[in-house]
């Protein structure tokens, strides 16, 4: 069984339970905000239509992408004024590609290319997350189906809708004002706040703070990462504490700015995204990224020695099993190499000796990506378990688990068993530093953050448990 049957056993077989249980559950959606924001959003898109057709000179279908082409590359020849830039072409027909990438190129050397953008992101609002919400609403609320075994890496998935890929951020709306002399009026759009609890009940999130930071301190045993979570009394950002660490600088003059780097920089390490992404995400050099990174390696030494020992098993695994292809074919069976999460959850990576570079490095990055996505995908499962069996076995807790967003729990409570739930909440899922079922002993503590909120979108971190039911 490949050692996977306790994997089986202590996790997906107790895992369906849950998802059934979830999918029985109902969120409430404030439909009428959902209506006021999809007419809002129409009414940018035609504005939006309306300045694109002015900055083009002409009438254009504004989602067709080879209308779009005619327009940039043949009556604007945008391609012409962008010194020393390659511009990616599509790969079937080697036409200009009218990507986001591309656009963003073009963006300042012509309006058309950013109210395109800006097009295309209210489109995705409108269609995806107002829109699509709405068209899978029964009465006033929603139910996800989720999906135990959709992703490589472990990771739950949901449609119908996509609830974990409703953004958590708000976005923000230019209005015009057709009052002349009056400033155009900026609407702020936070698709969570439509997702509200029902009368007499509270929203409750639990979210593994830096799980996967953390994942990596254990899994490299670096000993400057795992100081930052082993002293006693760390409070502080950990972010911000990396930052002061890697450029060696007090806490106190760390920016804003050195705290997003160093967290682009892990995930970037951890995803496996390369430089040219990581110079796009922090709007620098790729040069720039890459001495970044390096410094950050230099520093994390054993980082650096867990993604290569990672890479080097799995293409050790590849070529020891691959030995058995060279028997007749009918008493082999050729094993691609894999790579094991914390919790003994495989991925076979049959490309990890590929002799095509690209291919080759693909398969590396999802090595690396997956022992610790995979690994944290794990924890949140078992959290998931762990606590349904609680308010199962307990005879008056009645809260309900609503959604799962990675690393975040979503739960339903009522409002007089808030503080009581909150505080059993947090310490079953920081006990999962040790999971003796699946032989799991964390070298870093697990921080779990409460938040809690009347809408998904309205959700305040709890810093005392005394005072989240108030």
């Amino acid at each position: 069984m490949q050692g996977l049957w306790q994997l089986f056993y202590n996790m997906e077989l107790g895992l369906m339970t849950v998802l059934a249980a979830m999918e029985n559950h109902r969120i409430h959606v404030d439909k009428d905000a959902l209506k006021r924001t999809s007419d809002l959003l129409g009414t940018k898109l035609k504005q939006l239509e309306q300045e694109a057709h002015k900055a083009a000179g002409q009438q254009f279908l504004v989602t067709s992408s080879n209308q779009l082409r005619l327009v940039l590359f043949e009556k604007l020849r945008l391609h012409e004024l962008c010194e020393n830039k390659k511009l990616p072409k599509t790969v079937l027909k080697q036409h200009h590609s009218t990507s986001e990438v591309v656009l963003m190129q073009l963006q300042d050397l012509h309006p058309l290319p950013k109210i395109i953008l800006e097009y295309r992101q209210v489109h995705k609002i409108k269609s995806t997350y107002v829109d699509g919400i709405m068209s899978c609403m029964k009465k006033s609320y929603i139910s996800s189906t989720w999906n135990q075994t959709g992703t490589v890496s472990g990771r739950l998935s949901a449609k119908h809708p996509n609830i974990q890929a409703i953004p958590k951020q708000p976005i923000q709306i230019t209005r015009k004002q057709y009052i002349q002399g009056k400033e155009p009026e900026v609407v702020t759009i936070h698709p969570r706040s439509m997702f509200i609890t029902e009368e007499g009940w509270t929203f409750l999130a639990a979210d593994f703070s830096q799980v996967e930071l953390r994942l990596l301190a254990h899994l490299s045993s670096d000993p400057e990462l795992l100081k930052l979570f082993q002293e006693p009394g760390t409070t502080a950002d950990v972010f911000s504490m990396l930052a002061s660490q890697w450029k060696e600088i007090p806490e106190t003059e760390v920016k804003h700015a050195d705290r997003e780097q160093a967290k682009r920089i892990v995930y970037s390490t951890v995803y496996g995204a390369g430089k040219e992404r990581l110079s796009e995400i922090l709007g620098i050099t790729a040069d720039q990224a890459s001495q970044f990174v390096e410094s950050f390696l230099q520093k994390y030494k054993q980082v650096r020695a867990f993604t290569q020992k990672t890479i080097q098993q799995c293409q050790k695994q590849d070529r020891c099993l691959s030995r058995a292809s060279e028997r007749p074919p009918e008493h082999s069976e050729h094993h691609p190499g894999y790579v094991v999460s914390i919790m003994g959850r495989r991925r076979q990576l049959p490309h990890i000796g590929a002799q095509d570079y690209t291919i080759r490095t693909q398969a590396e990055r999802q090595a690396v990506n997956f022992v610790v996505q995979g690994s944290a995908a794990d924890l949140c499962k078992i959290a998931m378990i762990r606590i349904f069996t609680l308010v199962a076995s307990s005879s008056t807790l009645t809260a309900r688990l609503v959604a799962q967003i990675h690393d975040e729990l979503l739960f339903e409570v009522e409002d007089s068993q808030v503080e009581e739930f909150a505080a059993s909440l947090k310490s079953t899922m920081e006990s999962l530093q040790h999971v003796e079922a699946l032989g799991v002993h964390l070298k870093v503590p697990l921080k779990v953050t409460l938040s809690t909120g009347k809408s998904w979108g309205s959700m305040t971190e709890v810093l005392d448990l005394r005072s989240c039911s108030h």
